[in-house]
């Protein structure tokens, strides 16, 4: 490893212990109620020493900044692990994948699903869902409405993490028109002429409808670390 590596290294292993040891040492959500408080009604300099003793300080800020820029991409990591490690425990005996699996973040038209073999193509949502899934609602969605809309006739699967995503399909009341919002306006036109000419199909009557063939499957039975 060159020098400016080992550099790297040195100083994001130094961001992560003085960010480490701020997280550690308190309970974040108390401890900033308790800074705010004190800043009540303090002058410039009371403000700054109630920083400082509450170590909200510049090394932490820069702490922090550089550990986000180097883990920005920790959901890519995660997804392409979670697709990896699963890969032998779903592909059956002479079962071959047949496209570049999609890993990484990012549209590419040549990889329309996340994965696809001579038998099977598959959609990952490794999200853990909270309650106030939104976004979360729409993205699994729009996935379902992927897998739908292929022809090849290869078993169409879609895997997810938890109980909510599947109980979102499944009982909805919510318009499919609506889930797809935020996806491009081709997949929506797609969607309206194929499945919903009318735009009154609920979320749950395209799971039970259009897209009950999709197994809709809780990676947490094939992947523990998940649960």
């Amino acid at each position: 490893m060159s020098d400016a590596g080992t550099n790297d290294s040195t100083d994001l292993a130094s961001a992560f212990a003085v960010l480490s040891d701020f997280l550690g040492t308190t309970g974040l959500t108390a401890h900033l109620a308790q800074v705010e408080s004190k800043l009540v009604e303090a002058t410039a300099t009371e403000a700054g020493a109630v920083a400082s003793q509450s170590g909200l300080t510049d090394e932490l800020l820069v702490a922090a900044l550089s550990v986000r820029a180097k883990v920005g991409r920790l959901n890519d990591v995660i997804h392409a692990s979670a697709i990896a490690v699963t890969l032998p425990h779903i592909l059956e005996p002479g079962e071959q994948v047949t496209n570049r699996p999609s890993l990484g973040a990012g549209n590419d038209e040549t990889r329309p699903f996340d994965l696809e073999t001579d038998r099977r193509i598959a959609e990952f949502k490794i999200a853990q869902w909270k309650g106030a899934d939104t976004m979360r609602k729409r993205g699994v969605f729009k996935d379902l409405v992927y897998l739908a809309l292929d022809d090849s006739g290869r078993r169409a699967q879609l895997y997810v993490v938890g109980e909510l995503p599947g109980r979102f399909l499944t009982t909805s009341a919510a318009k499919g028109l609506w889930a797809l919002g935020r996806s491009s306006p081709h997949i929506r036109a797609r969607f309206t002429e194929r499945f919903d000419p009318h735009s009154t199909m609920t979320v749950a009557e395209f799971t039970a409808g259009p897209a009950a063939h999709i197994e809709v499957i809780d990676l947490r039975a094939l992947v523990p670390a998940l649960a």
